[in-house]
C-alpha cells in the first residue's frame, strides 16, 4: 500500500489516553474498544461507522484508494474481529474479538459475516478449500466471497455435547443450491422454505429432511472440495464448510442402506476425489463457513 505513513499514537507508556466513543462522540471508549458501550457497539457493527474514516480505528480519514488510514491499521485489519472490525479477533480459533461482540452477534443469529480478501480468516478458508481439491477434477474454481457463519448457543451446545461423547472431528464440504441472493447481494437470509442454504443456516442439517442416498438416509459431506462443488450447481450454488463429528467410522466400498450397527458414520473413498462422508444424527454436523463462487 504505497504512500502509507505510520503515525505515532502520541500516548504515554504509563498513562492510557482517554478517547471519545467514535459513535456517540460523548462517552469515553474503554477496554480497548472504540465505543463506550453495547448500544454504540451495536450501532457501529450495524452501520459500519463514518464511510470517510478508517475502517479499523475509525478516528482518521482513509488513505486515498484504501480502506484504512495507514500501514498499522491496514495490518491490524487483516486479523480484525469480523463483526466490529476494530479490534483483533481472539486468537486463531475465534473470529470475534470478545464478549461484547459475541453478545451483539447472538442477537441476530443465524448470521453470516464476510471475511474480506486479505483477512487471515479468508486466507485460511481459501487455502483449505484449494488443498482439498483433487486436480483430477479439473481447475480449482476461483472464490469470490467467504463468510463466517455465526450460530446461537442452541445450535452449538448439542454439537459440543455430541463431540465430547463421540469425538473424531473433521472439516468437510457440503455443496448445496440457493434460491436467493445470499452471499451475493445481501447477507440477510431469505424466507423461502425451499432455499436449501438458508434452511440449513436457520435450522442446521436435518437427517429427517434428507433423501435416502447411496449410503442410506443421512447428512452427506466430503473431504474433497471438488466432490462437494459438483452438488452446488455451479456458481449459482453455495459451498458450506462444515465441522463433522465422525465418532466410530466405518470405511465402505459399496452402497448400503443404513449406518452399520456399532458405528456412528460411514466413509466412502477415504481421502479420495470421490469421498463421501455420511453422519446419521443431526448433532454430528454444523456449518462453519459459506463460500461463494
Amino acid at each position: 500500500m504505497g504512500g502509507y505513513q505510520v503515525a505515532s499514537s502520541g500516548t504515554s507508556s504509563t498513562q492510557p489516553r482517554m478517547v471519545l466513543c467514535v459513535v456517540c462522540k460523548s462517552g469515553w471508549s474503554h477496554h480497548g474498544y472504540v465505543t463506550c458501550g453495547l448500544t454504540c457497539a451495536e450501532k457501529l457493527c450495524k452501520d459500519g461507522g463514518d464511510p470517510k474514516m478508517c475502517t479499523y480505528c475509525h478516528r482518521k480519514p482513509k488513505h486515498q484508494g484504501h480502506e484504512q488510514c495507514g500501514m498499522t491499521c491496514a495490518s491490524m485489519a487483516k486479523v480484525a474481529c469480523l463483526l466490529c472490525k476494530s479490534r483483533p479477533k481472539n486468537g486463531k480459533k475465534y473470529h470475534l474479538c470478545g464478549k461484547m461482540c459475541k453478545r451483539v452477534a447472538m442477537k441476530s443469529t443465524p448470521m453470516i459475516l464476510e471475511a474480506p480478501k486479505g483477512h487471515k480468516t479468508y486466507e485460511m478458508a481459501e487455502q483449505k478449500f484449494q488443498k482439498a481439491w483433487h486436480q483430477s477434477a479439473g481447475p480449482v474454481p476461483p472464490i469470490k466471497k467467504i463468510y463466517k457463519i455465526i450460530e446461537n448457543d442452541g445450535f452449538l451446545k448439542p454439537y459440543a455435547a455430541y463431540k465430547q461423547k463421540a469425538g473424531n472431528e473433521h472439516f468437510r464440504y457440503h455443496g448445496t443450491k440457493r434460491q436467493c441472493q445470499l452471499g451475493v447481494a445481501t447477507t440477510q437470509l431469505c424466507t423461502s422454505t425451499t432455499c436449501s442454504v438458508c434452511s440449513i443456516l436457520k435450522s442446521s442439517f436435518k437427517v429427517s429432511m434428507s433423501t435416502a442416498g447411496t449410503f442410506g438416509r443421512g447428512v452427506y459431506s466430503s473431504s474433497a472440495s471438488n466432490m462437494a462443488f459438483a452438488f452446488c450447481g455451479g456458481a449459482a450454488g453455495s459451498m458450506l464448510v462444515t465441522k463433522v463429528v465422525l465418532g466410530k467410522s466405518q470405511t465402505v466400498t459399496a452402497p448400503l442402506q443404513a449406518c452399520p450397527a456399532g458405528f456412528d458414520s460411514v466413509v466412502y473413498d477415504k481421502d479420495g476425489p470421490h469421498n463421501e462422508t455420511i453422519v446419521y444424527t443431526d448433532d454430528a454436523i454444523r456449518p462453519v463457513f459459506l463460500i461463494m463462487f
